[in-house]
C-alpha cells in the first residue's frame, strides 16, 4: 500500500477506480506486473509477456489464462512457420 499517507490515499483511489499504470513500472504488485507485461505485448515479445504473468496472484493468473493460452498458441505457430519457411529455404 505504501508507507505514506499520499502513497496509501492514492493506492486507495486507483483500486477503486481501476486504473492502472500504463508505463512499464518495478514492483511486484499486479499493477506493476501487468504494466511491465503490457509493454512487452506492445515490443512483440510475447513469452516475456508470459513470464512476467507468472508473477500475478491465482486469481490475476486465472483472469489471463484466455488470453496466455492465446499468446501461447501465437508463439507456437510462429515457431512452426519459422521451422518450415528453413525447412523449404526461405529463412
Amino acid at each position: 500500500m505504501g508507507a505514506s499517507w499520499t502513497d496509501r490515499a492514492m493506492t486507495f483511489l486507483r483500486t477503486q477506480s481501476g486504473i492502472r499504470s500504463l508505463d512499464p513500472r518495478e514492483g511486484s504488485d499486479p499493477d506493476a506486473v501487468l504494466s511491465r507485461a503490457e509493454a512487452a505485448v506492445q515490443d512483440d515479445r510475447l513469452a516475456e509477456a508470459l513470464a512476467e504473468l507468472a508473477a500475478l496472484p491465482p486469481e490475476g493468473q486465472a483472469a489471463m489464462q484466455a488470453w496466455a493460452d492465446q499468446a501461447k498458441a501465437r508463439i507456437e505457430a510462429v515457431a512452426a512457420t519459422a521451422e518450415i519457411a528453413a525447412a523449404l529455404g526461405r529463412e
